[in-house]
């Protein structure tokens, strides 16, 4: 058909379809990305080494510390930090002389402990502040005598927990408060007789998990709440029958994971839901058949990693998403090869890091980023990657240029 003049070519059916999927693409593709639960394309920094934990920043990038030398080909020694494409920091490099074991972030410094005795370029002995835009160590110097496996950061306060008896220039025993601006050890000094492992502040409460036997001082097997004021035990007691890894504090629950096979008077295998004012554990029963090392909570969903390979009813391969009201596993299955350590939930994002090649069915080097188990009806979708916000130009383009063809087709007509 000709084009008279001042007549406009009528779209044709076939060509009116391609321009709603362009444009049916670029609004819900990523959503349906999201959707999908399954691992993230674009992000693949692969690290050569253990990957003990992930911190992500308000702005998205993901802070990964353990034992690895190497990130994306470069060298980073045991911490990194990693862009929301998935491309390595190249401003940020620390340079820890040994392994890192948690990160915490509190505006513009981060907070770092583990075994090291240098890092951001100064002499730091297994704990440090980093300033978080350049990596460097500030002066903020406690200067620990021993292992710090785990800290937590709340308002003015840096409480750690490890395996020293000397820190903040005072003596305390695996568990100490630190003044954030200062570095020095305030007055609160609960006193563990052995390994502090994890920490999770709640308002006015410290929870402590590890394999002491005594804190604050009370006989408390492994597990504690503490008084932020004064350090002493509460009442909360629930006893657990071994080491206890990994604490998270959701509403009036104490998710907490380890080795353990009883807690708070109850059979509990290596992962437990504690009430948060009784200590007594929930109906919410997931029994693990191994180790629990990390957990995250998100919305209704619980984030679990470790050693097990069976957990709230199902197979699930070291890494597995458990309701959060009955503690049954979700259908999201990404099956690693070997331990994870560490879990972090950003929005839209799950970060997993650890020991594994493979994961989700894919080769990645010991992290990983995923989709979540479930996104809610009408909620909105993350921020896309570089790669799904290209896939999506590109089927715009593509619509485009068939709308171009049809229009110089049919003038020729």
């Amino acid at each position: 058909m000709k084009e008279r003049p001042g007549e406009r070519v009528p779209y044709s059916p076939w060509f009116l379809r391609l321009v709603l999927a362009a444009l049916w693409a670029l609004a819900f593709m990523p959503r349906l990305v999201v959707a999908q639960g399954v691992v993230d394309a674009g992000f693949d920094p692969q690290a050569n080494g253990l990957v003990n934990g992930v911190v992500v920043q308000a702005d998205g990038k993901a802070i990964i510390f353990g034992a690895f030398t190497t990130v994306a080909g470069q060298t980073r020694n045991r911490i990194a930090r990693i862009n929301t494409d998935g491309s390595l920091d190249m401003g940020f490099n620390p340079n820890a002389n040994a392994a890192v074991y948690s990160v915490g972030i509190a505006g513009s410094t981060v907070y770092v402990g583990g075994v090291f005795t240098s890092i951001g370029g100064q002499t730091r002995n297994r704990i440090a502040a980093l300033d978080a835009a350049t990596g460097l160590a500030t002066s903020w110097n406690p200067d620990a005598n021993n292992t710090v496996n785990s800290l937590a950061v709340a308002g003015g306060t840096v409480y750690v927990g490890g395996g020293f008896t000397s820190i903040g220039g005072q003596t305390r025993n695996r568990i100490a408060a630190l003044d954030a601006a200062t570095g020095l050890a305030t007055s609160w000094n609960p006193n563990a007789n052995n390994t502090v492992n994890s920490l999770a502040v709640a308002g006015g409460t410290v929870y402590v998990g590890g394999g002491f036997t005594s804190m604050g001082g009370q006989a408390r097997n492994r597990i504690a709440a503490l008084d932020a004021a004064t350090g002493l035990a509460t009442s909360w007691n629930p006893n657990a029958s071994n080491t206890v890894n990994s604490l998270a504090v959701a509403g009036g629950t104490v998710y907490v994971g380890g080795s353990f096979t009883s807690i708070g008077g109850q059979a509990r295998n290596f992962i437990a839901a504690l009430d948060a004012a009784t200590g007594l554990p929930t109906s919410w029963d997931a029994s693990a058949d191994g180790t629990v090392r990390s957990i995250a909570v998100a919305g209704s969903t619980v984030y679990l990693g470790g050693l097990f390979t069976n957990i709230g009813g199902q197979s699930r391969s070291r890494i597995a998403a458990l309701d959060a009201a009955t503690g049954l596993a979700t259908s999201w299955n990404p099956a690693a090869d070997n331990a994870v350590y560490g879990i972090a939930v950003d929005g839209g994002r799950v970060y997993v890091g650890g020991d594994f090649t493979t994961i989700g069915g894919q080769a990645r080097g010991r992290i990983a980023r995923f989709a979540p188990a479930a996104v809610p009806s009408g909620a909105l979708a993350p921020i896309p990657t570089l790669n799904e916000w290209g896939l999506a130009l590109l089927t715009g383009l593509v619509a485009a240029f068939a709308w171009a063809v049809h229009r110089k087709s049919a003038r020729v007509r």
